[in-house]
């Protein structure tokens, strides 16, 4: 009997490696997302601690101050713009990577049944070889005639 072989092995192959580098996708992208998320905490953090004038100062200093806070409220303001883009990204590369995992398992469910067939016929050929030679062994025993 000839040697098993799966017919879309190569294709099986690119599947994985598509599943694999789909996963490393969706690693990079949940790793933007928690820097994104880490640095809109950071900016909640600031505007949140910006101490608010108190005691004699200066016309400088209160202009100073609400231009802190402005440019403190623009940074918050794109780094939750970053983390809905992270958040996108990291749900497209989810979908992608569950996807890519369907593709490859399809196919290497297809090579475990094709191999389990080819093992039933390679098996049910040994033993029809088995029972042709035990036949032939006891006809020219003599115990036939």
């Amino acid at each position: 009997m000839k040697v098993y072989q799966f017919r879309l092995a190569t294709v099986e192959r690119i599947r994985v490696l598509e599943e694999l580098l789909a996963r490393e996708q969706l690693i990079e992208t949940l790793n933007q997302l928690r820097r994104a998320q880490a640095a809109n905490e950071a900016a909640h953090v600031a505007l949140r601690e910006m101490a608010s004038v108190s005691g004699v100062v200066s016309m400088a200093d209160i202009e100073w101050r609400d231009e802190q806070r402005e440019r403190l409220s623009e940074s918050l303001r794109i780094c939750s713009e970053k983390v809905a883009l992270a958040q996108s990204n990291s749900a497209e590369a989810r979908k992608a990577w569950g996807t890519a995992t369907k593709r490859a398992s399809v196919l290497e469910r297809l090579d475990a049944q094709g191999f389990a067939a080819w093992r039933d016929a390679a098996s049910k050929e040994e033993i029809a070889l088995s029972d042709d030679l035990a036949t032939a062994r006891f006809r020219l025993a003599g115990a036939g005639e």
